[in-house]
């Protein structure tokens, strides 16, 4: 049985704290919030020692334009469930894109650094920062792209294992989705110097002009992509990109399945996101849309794609975050009847470690924010974190 109850999490606000029976004796607790600051387009990275990480954008008060504002890091006290002091990443303040798609990227690597990215429309550029390893700075931003930059019309991603530091972005003629390409940098050194800017995707395959994509490393030799394509600019299927490298060069390239839940032909251009968490097994989940609908996939298992869950009503689905706690339960989030800048309804769902589903709806109704999306973590002590 699901037992809710409420109550108040000092200054951050009403929390729901929603308890399902786990097949243990202990119970998972899910903790839904509002975004620190009044923060938008939260993301959230959990590192290998377990600590929360969480990037997000800030408006600035009596700022000239209605959506200027900085990028700011805040890490998760689990003791007194709440974030810590934050600290600004962006150098220069910067007018937040409405779509989500434009969101930021945040990357952990092996040193404890944290490695950002983001995306300055006005200026068709990327830029990146890091931290220091003990986190409280960030260096001086810096523009990532400088060959190929033409068309870029959503955010980049970013993945970092060890001491490999990957920014992966699609870049092309806007006119020619269906030639468009994915493109990557790769940094052997934490993110202190960047190699060239490299093709890594099939050309005949294209690229989604407004469709975000997804990153992350296997190991330290190999990298997945997610992405969308755009054949013959209507075949805009999510494709899986594995990439091997060697040093900062790419060594071998090759293509998962597409599985019809993956499958989407249609002219317009869907503004979509995805989204990877590893589960306790160190394996690579993806959580994507498909005909408007939120799909899961085990990316050990690609063959078996599966819906995630039927909408409220008949709407869209959008904009999904997966996240597992250390008993393999994982979590899904997502937004509903939304627009590009509207943020939706949130809708959540709770699988437990063998898959099965546990039919949970938060039990009132929750608005994100307009211009955002929700954000999902596994805690330490097993719990999870929403985040809107």
């Amino acid at each position: 049985m699901l037992k809710i109850t409420r109550k108040l999490a000092g200054l951050a606000g009403l929390v729901l704290l929603l308890s399902i029976a786990a097949m243990e004796s202990s119970q998972a607790e899910v903790i839904i919030q509002a975004t620190p600051d009044n923060g938008l387009q939260p993301r959230i990275t959990v590192d290998d020692d377990g600590t929360v990480h969480l990037l997000y954008f800030k408006k600035r008060l009596r700022a000239p334009s209605a959506r200027e504002g900085n990028l700011y890091y805040r890490q998760y006290l689990p003791e007194q469930r709440r974030f810590g002091t934050p600290i600004k990443v962006s150098s220069q303040a910067y007018d937040l894109r409405t779509f989500s798609i434009a969101r930021a990227g945040m990357a952990v690597d092996g040193e404890g650094r944290v490695h950002v990215i983001w995306y300055l429309p006005k200026k068709s550029q990327f830029f990146y920062s890091r931290s220091n390893p003990q986190r409280n700075r960030f260096e001086p931003q810096m523009a990532m792209v400088s060959q190929f930059g033409e068309g870029i019309d959503a955010g980049a991603d970013i993945a970092a294992f060890g001491s490999r530091v990957a920014v992966v972005w699609a870049a092309g003629d806007l006119s020619r989705e269906f030639e468009r390409t994915v493109f990557t940098r790769i940094s052997a050194d934490n993110g202190a110097s960047f190699g060239d800017e490299l093709q890594i995707s099939n050309p005949d395959l294209g690229a989604c002009a407004c469709c975000s994509l997804a990153a992350d490393f296997t190991d330290s030799s190999s990298l997945q992509v997610a992405y969308r394509s755009a054949i013959g600019g209507i075949g805009r299927h999510m494709q899986l990109l594995a990439v091997d490298f060697n040093e900062s060069e790419a060594i071998g390239v090759s293509y998962g399945p597409v599985n019809p839940l993956q499958e989407w032909e249609v002219s317009f251009c869907p503004l979509s996101t995805n989204d990877i968490a590893l589960d306790v097994n160190s394996q690579q989940w993806l959580v994507f849309e498909t005909m408007s609908r939120i799909i899961q996939i085990n990316l050990q298992d690609p063959h078996r794609p599966k819906a995630v869950a039927e909408p409220f009503t008949r709407t869209r689905q959008k904009n999904p975050t997966i996240a597992f706690n250390r008993r393999n339960e994982h979590l899904i989030a997502w937004g509903e009847a939304i627009s590009h800048a509207r943020g939706g309804r949130l809708n959540i769902r709770l699988f437990n470690a063998g898959g099965e589903l546990e039919d949970y709806l938060p039990p009132e109704e929750i608005t994100i924010p307009n211009f955002s999306f929700p954000a999902a973590a596994g805690l330490a002590n097993g719990d999870f974190l929403v985040l809107y």
